[in-house]
């Protein structure tokens, strides 16, 4: 399971309503999961997504991130 919390760089602040999805870039394993939507805590769950050493973040359909894909994940906008 991967979480992504988005935070706002100005206020520190969680971020809700932010479109999430999560992408595998292996070999084998390439792929985008389906978006999801930041809660009140600015986190968006993917419980079918593994970590991964390759990965990357789309927030509302923009890469914020590549790298290595942890199972709790810190993006600031």
């Amino acid at each position: 399971m991967v979480v992504v919390q988005v935070v706002s760089q100005k206020t520190g602040e969680p971020v809700k309503g932010k479109s999430v999805s999560v992408g595998n870039n292996a070999f084998l394993a390439s792929g985008v999961s389906a978006r999801k939507t930041t809660n009140a805590n600015g986190e968006a769950e993917f419980t079918n997504s593994k970590p991964c050493q390759n990965g990357e973040i789309f927030i509302d359909g923009r890469s914020m991130y590549k790298g290595k894909i942890e199972g709790f994940n810190r993006i600031f906008i």
